[in-house]
This record gives structure tokens, sequence and C-alpha cells, in this order.
């Protein structure tokens, strides 16, 4: 086998590896794309979790049962229950919260549950346009080609639609939570006490808790000033061939 010959065969394989990469890549983008598609359908069925935090402390008037074969007031049976090795009978269990709380979206509409659950289908969304727009972007670069004629303009779109997916994924939750809270207000009551009896929960008890993520703003940043070099690069590009 001589010499061009076997230049062409690496030409080949680098060619077909290179078309399997992008391959890869679109079937990976397409994928995301539909996840999030199907993630906003699902939200927007059946509600989506809220960050929520609890603005007074709750106790109860009663020492619940919670310890195997105790019984008060005639009440017997607590779940969970521990063994009375473990917890004398009468005494409150030491509860304390351990991470967020979060409310699950039973009663909410379709367009609180989209808003609410903005954050997974909105960064799938953006996830898979955005590997869609730096497909050529890589390509052209493995090519030595990192100023080829749209790969600026390509990646200002992927900054611009990163940055557009956080303030949604942001935004939209944050919008959401007032009324999603409030109707889950409105569906649900104190536990019953000694008597029976049950109370709505107190107003202001349960508020929203929006959580921000930053970094998703820094990728979009990232790829905003990789989308200015290359602009200035083409440019210098452009120049120097004009000189030749």
């Amino acid at each position: 086998m001589d010499a061009a010959t076997q230049e062409e065969h690496a030409a080949a394989k680098q060619l077909i590896g290179s078309a399997m990469a992008v391959g890869t890549l679109v079937v990976v983008a397409c994928l995301l794309i539909g996840a999030g598609i199907v993630a906003a359908l699902m939200v927007a069925r059946g509600g989506a979790p809220v960050p929520v935090e609890v603005m007074a402390p709750a106790r109860q008037e009663v020492v619940l049962p919670c310890v195997e074969g105790w019984s008060i007031d005639g009440i017997s049976g607590c779940a969970p229950a521990v063994s009375a090795e473990d917890w004398p009978g009468g005494e409150p269990l030491p509860v304390h919260r351990s991470g967020p709380l979060t409310i699950y979206g039973d009663h909410q509409s379709p367009a609180i549950g989209l808003m609410a659950g903005a954050g997974p289908w909105a960064t799938l969304l953006a996830s898979g346009l955005v590997i869609l727009l730096l497909v050529p972007v890589l390509r052209s670069t493995a090519e030595a080609r990192p100023f080829a004629p749209g790969n600026a303009r390509r990646l200002a779109v992927a900054s611009a639609a990163t940055a557009t997916a956080w303030a949604m994924a942001t935004a939209l939750p944050a919008l959401a939570a007032p009324r999603a809270v409030a109707s889950f207000l409105a569906a649900w009551t104190t536990p019953p006490t000694a008597t029976g009896e049950t109370a709505p929960v107190p107003a202001g008890w349960i508020v929203p808790d929006p959580q921000v993520a930053w970094w998703p703003l820094l990728v979009a940043l990232l790829l905003g000033a990789l989308a200015a070099a290359v602009a200035r690069g083409t440019r210098l590009a452009d120049d120097a061939e004009g000189l030749v």
C-alpha cells in the first residue's frame, strides 16, 4: 500500500469518525428537545413541585402515641412508631426538618403547572437547541476553520437561547408559586385535634421560597464572549484575505 492510499484511508476514517460524532450529537439534541416537550406536557397535566418556606413554628397540643404498645386517651397506633426501648411512651419524638420543603401540584391548573415546572423543560429544550447550534461550529473547528462564516452568529444565538431559558426557568416558577401555594392551601386543612376538629391553614404560614440557579447565566456569558471573539477573528481573517 503506497503513501497516497494510506492517506486516503486515514482521511476516510477521519470522515467516518466525524460523521458518527455529528450524528450522535444530533440524536442527543433531538432526544433532549423531545424530553423537554414531554416534561412540559407532564407538568401541565399533573402539576409541578413548588419550594415553600414555613413562616411560623408548627406544634401540636397533644402528644401522639408514636411508641409501640403505648396509647393515650384510647388512641393507639401511630406511624412511624419506635420501640419502647428507644423512646419512653408519652414523650414527643424529636422531629426536625432536614432539607427544603416542597408542595406538589395536585390542585394546579395546566398553565400554573407549566409555569411552576419551567425549570426542567426549559433546560432540556435549550440544551437540545444549543447542541444543534454548536454542531456546525465544532465541525468547522475540527477542520481547522474556527472562523468559518456563521460560527459567530451560531454562538450568539446559543448564548441568547441559554440566557432566555435561564430567565424562563427563574421567572416563571416565581410568578406561578403564589397561585400554586394558594390553591394548595385552599384544599388543605390542619390535622384533626383530639376532638376531631380541623381548621384551615393560617394565612401566611406557608409562603413560596423561589430558588435561583446562577450557573446557566455564566454559561450564557461564556458563549457570548466566545461569539464576540469568533466574530473578531472572522473580521481579521477577512481583512487578511483582502490584503493577499
